[in-house]
């Protein structure tokens, strides 16, 4: 009797094995990304016998809209988007709430959150032939340096208006979040000791004492009448410098160098979406082995998968007595997906065709 007990749990061990296999050949997860939410959308309307809370909500939407378009597209394109009618957007919507409302004054203030469908907002992008970024916010430590090129020297801290008034110009599109250096006299002084060749040092001596992968190091050559900029921008394992040049500059003027400002935060947010870019034109695929008898790592992996922009999908290829083979259509530079794994605790050895997790 043992010995049938034995052999029918070992029927049907390997019948639940079989039909696992199979399952797992012959599926398929396509993966959306949790659906994009803009929350804090703030309309204020007048309350009086034309009100139409309908048109209230209808504002909130299009604000709602053009908020999240400015997060996920570049400068150049954001006009492409500038008229779509309100139909559209309502199509777009998944859903949406009023977080707050209240009467203040004979006025209507209103706070919404609105809840986009991702996978359809993707769609109707792609048909502006525009490619979109993920909305990902991000810390960066900004370092702004200002030499007067007449004296040749370097402005102290109180004496550098991009310093002291740069977090003061904000949108609520801007996915970037600077953090300024303190103001003490030792960065000041290393300033001081590399300003012949501040544009080629990575102020090691500085970004050391923080603890950032993004950082920003922007010298501002001030002039009697012209403003030179040098920006060097680190995004962890992507690199950008470039000089931009303002003329005739006016320094009393506050509101025109807000304006600067302003204009350098909208190429910064470029250059970070330009290296978050939701490509499904780059369709790379990935393999990546894991131990069968490793669960938690399986399981971590799925769950990075799942919520990855990038992964468009994913399948269990393969699963052998020792292994199990993933394979991944990315729709971005694969360095991303390794860098995303070890930040994530996951070690892969990247040089064969099939990553292996070790």
């Amino acid at each position: 009797m043992f010995l049938i007990k034995n052999k029918i749990n070992i029927y049907l061990y390997f019948f639940f094995l079989l039909f696992i296999l199979v399952f797992i050949k012959f599926s398929t997860t396509i993966v959306f990304a949790d659906n994009y939410t803009v929350k804090n959308i703030k309309i204020k309307e007048q309350y009086d016998i034309n009100f139409n809370k309908d048109e209230v909500i209808k504002k909130g939407f299009k604000k709602g809209f053009k908020t999240l378009i400015f997060r996920i597209v570049e400068s150049k394109d954001k006009n492409l988007f500038k008229n779509v009618p309100s139909n559209k957007i309502n199509s777009l919507i998944d859903n949406f709430s009023i977080t707050n409302e209240k009467f203040v004054d004979n006025n209507y203030e209103v706070d919404f959150e609105v809840k986009f469908d991702k996978e359809k907002l993707l769609s109707f992008i792609r048909g502006k032939n525009v490619i979109s970024s993920v909305p990902k916010d991000t810390d960066v430590l900004f370092i702004p340096i200002l030499i007067d090129t007449q004296s040749n020297e370097i402005k102290f801290f109180d004496q550098n208006y991009f310093y002291n008034n740069w977090n003061n110009v904000n949108k609520n599109y801007f996915l970037l979040n600077y953090n300024l250096p303190d103001e003490n006299i030792e960065n000041f002084r290393l300033f001081q000791r590399l300003k012949n060749n501040i544009e080629n040092n990575d102020l090691s001596e500085i970004t050391n004492k923080y603890n950032f992968e993004n950082i920003f190091i922007v010298v501002f050559y001030k002039n009697k009448k012209n403003l030179q900029i040098f920006s060097k921008i680190s995004f962890s394992n992507s690199n950008f410098k470039f000089n931009l040049d303002q003329k005739n500059i006016n320094y009393e003027d506050n509101k025109l160098l807000d304006q600067i400002i302003l204009k350098l935060k909208n190429l910064y947010e470029d250059k970070w979406k330009l290296i978050n870019k939701i490509n499904t034109s780059i369709s790379i695929p990935i393999k990546i082995s894991v131990k069968n008898s490793n669960f938690i790592i399986s399981e971590k992996l799925e769950n990075i998968l799942n919520q990855s922009d990038f992964v468009y999908e994913y399948e269990i290829e393969k699963v052998s007595s020792e292994d199990i083979i993933y394979k991944i259509t990315y729709n971005n530079n694969p360095e991303k997906l390794l860098n995303t794994l070890k930040v994530n605790d996951i070690n892969i050895n990247s040089s064969s065709n099939i990553w292996n997790i070790e």
